[in-house]
């Protein structure tokens, strides 16, 4: 902005940045091959088994140990070098064994252990554990065994058709699954190829960026 002298205008410039030329080329007559994909049957296993596990539940094993699968419900205290630490206690937590959720080892010892049981776990942090103060340290776990609960799945039959879908038989399930992976292959192909012609088009576009 420049002034002029008293009493006249003012006078203002700006650069104003504008859409820049596009020099469109080829993009009459191209060709690309369309991706279609055969929805197999084991696709379709695939997807109810999901549903299937989605409907699972968690039952007490009576006096049963714990097994690799199973979920355990402890309590837990953690000690390094005698003294307890932030974040190492827990009340009725629920760890499935072999899940990897918890310190490599933990889980592992506690495998063939029954509900009222207490054991004293040794495991070690990971040199890349989080917390600095406690990174590649010894810790012992004094861990109490609650509950042993095992997954039971429901069985793929008409029932589970009938209890969880708007179908009364597992075939008919089947054939509705089937139909809508073939229409989110098919969506999934057209995107593709869709896709592809608008990199072609790029390809052969020319224009200057601002």
């Amino acid at each position: 902005v420049e002034s002029m002298e008293k009493g006249q205008d003012w006078v203002i410039t700006a650069e104003v940045t504008v859409k820049p030329e596009v020099k469109l080329g080829q993009y009459k007559d191209l060709v690309v091959e369309k991706q279609d994909r055969e929805v197999t049957d084991a696709d379709v296993d695939a997807r109810i088994k999901r549903e299937q596990e989605a409907q699972a539940e968690l039952v007490i094993k009576e006096d049963a140990a714990a097994e690799n699968g199973d979920t355990v419900v402890i309590d837990f205290e953690g000690f390094v070098d005698g003294e307890a630490f932030d974040g190492g206690k827990g009340e009725n937590y629920s760890l499935e064994l072999g899940s990897g959720s918890f310190i490599p080892g933990f889980e592992d010892q506690l495998v063939g252990k029954k509900a009222g049981e207490e054991v004293e776990v040794n495991v070690t942090f990971p040199e890349t554990y989080h917390a600095e103060n406690l990174a590649g340290k010894p810790v012992v776990f004094n861990v109490k065994v609650n509950d042993v609960k095992v997954k039971e799945v429901p069985a793929l039959d008409d029932e589970f058709a009938k209890d969880t879908t708007e179908f009364e038989t597992l075939a008919e399930l089947r054939a509705d699954v089937k139909a809508k992976l073939e229409e989110q292959a098919k969506n999934a192909a057209d995107a593709e190829m869709r896709n592809a012609l608008v990199e072609k088009v790029s390809a052969n576009t020319e224009v200057e960026v601002p």
